[in-house]
């Protein structure tokens, strides 16, 4: 079972005006970056151009963005206003192309605001930052990364907000040792991550195959959250990635005994285990109980999965239903070649005739001279001697049958009883 990377995506925790400026206040605030390697420039702005962009603001954040455009580009287009108003502009101009969901125009309106260089730090440092958000939901990671070592330059800071997007940004470019080091410092340095953080830690040890190491951060996120089927499922993926099928199914028996084996994943995913750890009747028992309470879905894939299982168990009842369900919707004969083998051996003579024509119709077949020995057997079987002849000649043309067919042919020839072959 191959695990995908798993999709995950950094994005601003609230809109992405997360660097909107603040205009000065009377009151001075406790400065969050004394580390900071950039001095504090001196800002001025005009009060019209003041006035214009706090109402621009204002609308942005009420998504009003067509009546916030003019008063920006006033602002933009005023050659005397201030680097101040000018970087305060361009970066409203990246809100509303963010909110556009046009990705590449926001991150040049970001740029320019930051190029100005005029804002507070706490505003700058909150641009540069949105600015690497945005760069990873564009899928520019190698930008992100330049952007966040940006960051932690001026701001002579690391924050868990700030190493989790660089280990985001690691993972997608496939740098997962330091991914799994910036999400593991990131965690340490907060008692609220966000849910996807460790998803991301999980992932880069997945594919470094580190899976003692997966495993153990699902069980501690576990123990707090025993139920969560997520969790669980992604335990049991572990697990068998890390060849550790018992534990997988040990795991997944105690779920259905706790009543967490609900969905087509759940049952498709436990039948497997069972048949992984030669329990077939137990992998029959489940797929059966799978479509009896409707969790199992009509595909080709359970089908396909139930007549696999039921005739491991040897439950032929059972595996012929699945492989006749299975079998219009296959694209190939082999469905089709297993049914009419079950169906021959069963006594049916006929319906097995009926599915090897059709095995052999749709072709694809990997057992293609057993299939015309089958098909022979039957209609001999049936009486039909010069059919199963036929059958016989055409089987004797394959390597795998030879033999076979060239004996049938021989006792037919010499008037002795073909009894049934013995099922294998």
């Amino acid at each position: 079972m191959k695990l995908s990377k798993w999709l995950i995506v950094a994005v601003c925790s609230a809109a992405m005006v997360c660097g909107t400026v603040a205009f000065a206040k009377d009151k001075k605030e406790e400065n969050k970056y004394p580390n900071a390697t950039r001095q504090e420039p001196k800002v001025s702005m005009s009060p019209g151009d003041q006035r214009a962009l706090n109402k621009a603001a204002d609308l942005v954040n009420d998504n009003k963005s067509d009546e916030a455009l003019p008063l920006i580009q006033k602002v933009v287009d005023n050659g005397s206003a201030s680097k101040y108003a000018q970087a305060f502009a361009h970066q409203l101009l990246a809100q509303i192309y963010w909110d556009q969901e046009k990705g590449a125009q926001s991150i040049d309106e970001y740029k320019k605001a930051i190029a100005f260089d005029a804002l507070p730090n706490d505003s700058q440092f909150q641009l540069v930052f949105a600015l690497a958000q945005t760069q990873i939901q564009e899928e520019k990671y190698q930008d992100a990364l330049a952007t966040l070592a940006d960051w932690e330059k001026l701001t002579g800071a690391q924050t868990a907000d700030e190493l989790a997007l660089k280990a985001n940004a690691y993972y997608r470019v496939d740098q997962f040792q330091p991914a799994v080091d910036a999400m593991k410092k990131a965690l340490s340095m907060t008692d609220k991550p966000n849910d996807s953080w460790t998803q991301i830690l999980m992932a880069s040890y997945f594919e470094l195959n580190q899976f003692d190491q997966a495993a153990e951060l699902i069980k501690g996120q576990l123990a707090k959250d025993p139920n969560n089927k997520k969790l669980i499922n992604q335990l049991a993926t572990v697990y068998i990635q890390g060849d550790k099928d018992q534990m997988a199914l040990d795991l997944m028996a105690k779920a259905k005994s706790q009543g967490l084996v609900t969905t087509n994943d759940d049952y498709v995913q436990l039948a497997k285990l069972y048949a992984q750890a030669d329990k077939p009747k137990d992998a029959a028992a489940t797929i059966k109980e799978g479509f009896a309470k409707g969790a199992l879905q009509g595909t080709y894939d359970n089908y396909k999965l139930q007549g696999d299982v039921c005739t491991q168990a040897e439950d032929d009842p059972c595996a012929i239903e699945g492989y006749t369900k299975a079998a219009p919707m296959s694209k190939d004969g082999n469905v089709d070649y297993q049914l009419g083998y079950l169906l021959f051996y069963s006594g049916k003579s006929k319906e097995a005739v009926d599915s090897l024509n059709k095995a052999i119709s749709r072709g694809g077949l990997r057992q293609e001279g057993e299939a015309y020995l089958l098909r022979g057997d039957a209609q001999n079987d049936l009486g039909q001697g010069a059919a199963a002849n036929a059958d016989w000649q055409k089987a004797a043309g394959y390597a795998s049958t030879k033999t076979m067919a060239e004996q049938r042919l021989k006792a037919a020839k010499s008037g002795v009883k073909i009894n049934r072959a013995k099922k294998k």
